[in-house]
């Protein structure tokens, strides 16, 4: 189901909407119409929206939720190549690209460093940032969560779930900060470490984990 303008697909994760060239308002308005023709057929759906380059704001992400909720459809996921409309998906609370697409999050040179991208809210067991700059989550990284960053990452919280930092040129000198640093699995760069079983009652102890002597540490945070 497709023309020049948009193109819906039907995925093992929902719909994916990809938003072609035009005037923003226009193509909203053709797909509020495309989704009311077909309402049965979308009814109870979730969508990710591909906008390829194109910069929204949050506003602009908002009314087309509000649009897509009117249909009975929900806005789950953003992937975008804009630094700007990543982060305006992320203050929403939306996946940021999609799993079984990482393409949109390969890492940039370190001579074409991509934006930081800050998410101000907690990662929950199943859902995936990819990010080809650093990434500083504001919040927790819980167990099933993943984040992969071509720079550094930092977490003002707990880490406990995946993280790869530094998948770009020169990884091995990203770092990995949080204020808890009990990651299931940890890589930087091309090297891996797993942290050991969490115990009861662990205080909240600031480290930075980096690659020193071919292996990663982990030592107190001091800023």
């Amino acid at each position: 189901m497709s023309n020049d303008r948009i193109t819906i697909k039907g995925t093992s994760n929902g719909l994916v909407v990809t938003i072609g060239s035009g005037l923003w308002p226009s193509l909203v308005d053709e797909l509020d119409q495309r989704l009311g023709e077909r309402a049965s057929f979308f009814k109870g759906g979730r969508v990710a929206l591909h906008l390829g380059s194109r910069q929204l704001v949050r506003p602009e992400l908002e009314a087309i939720g509000e649009i897509l909720s009117r249909h009975d459809v929900t806005l789950w996921a953003v992937e975008s190549d804009s630094p700007g409309t990543r982060n305006a998906a992320a203050e929403l609370g939306l996946e940021i690209g999609l799993p079984d697409r990482p393409t949109i999050a390969q890492a940039e040179t370190a001579d074409t460093p991509a934006e930081a991208l800050v998410v101000r809210r907690t990662l929950r067991s199943g859902q995936v940032i990819y990010h080809p700059g650093h990434v500083v989550i504001i919040g927790d990284v819980n167990p099933g969560a993943e984040i992969r960053a071509g720079g550094n990452v930092v977490v003002w919280g707990r880490l406990r779930g995946t993280v790869h930092a530094g998948t770009g040129a020169n990884g091995d000198k990203a770092i990995v900060c949080a204020l808890q640093l009990s990651p299931t699995h940890l890589r930087i760069g091309n090297y891996i470490a797993r942290s050991p079983t969490e115990e009861t009652g662990q205080e909240m102890t600031p480290e930075m984990a980096s690659v020193q002597n071919n292996q990663i540490v982990a030592e107190s945070w001091k800023g």
